[in-house]
């Protein structure tokens, strides 16, 4: 993989999908959070991230994370995601894609990421 052959777009999506196989949803959708300015208003901010989630995604999601964690701690973080601090998420997040991507593949990440505030939640 060239990043520099990429497009913004391609290599935000990539960044994303790196994200979500490192962090999961739950904690992609974290450091995403990190990304944009919160508008204070978490209701309206849950439901855009949880747009289209039934219970039943949610709960496989929470199963799939347990199952991580009983696998061992290979490519894992330090610790579990839920017992990390949001800062520790997006510390974590960057590390990941930097380690992925390189340096100027998590900038150009990052860029499109605050850029695109609206796509900054997964779809």
């Amino acid at each position: 993989m060239n990043i520099r052959d990429m497009t913004d777009t391609q290599v935000y999506e990539l960044g994303l999908e790196i994200l979500l196989d490192k962090l999961g949803r739950a904690g992609t959708i974290r450091f995403l959070g990190q990304c944009e300015p919160p508008t204070g208003d978490y209701t309206a901010e849950r439901h855009k991230w949880l747009d289209g989630l039934d219970m039943e995604t949610i709960m496989q999601g929470i199963q799939d994370l347990r199952e991580k964690k009983q696998e061992g701690p290979k490519n894992k973080s330090p610790k579990d995601i839920s017992e990390m601090a949001d800062i520790e998420v997006y510390r974590f997040g960057l590390g990941v894609i930097s380690g992925k991507l390189g340096l100027s593949g998590q900038l150009r990440f990052l860029r499109q990421c605050k850029s695109e505030t609206e796509n900054c939640a997964l779809t």
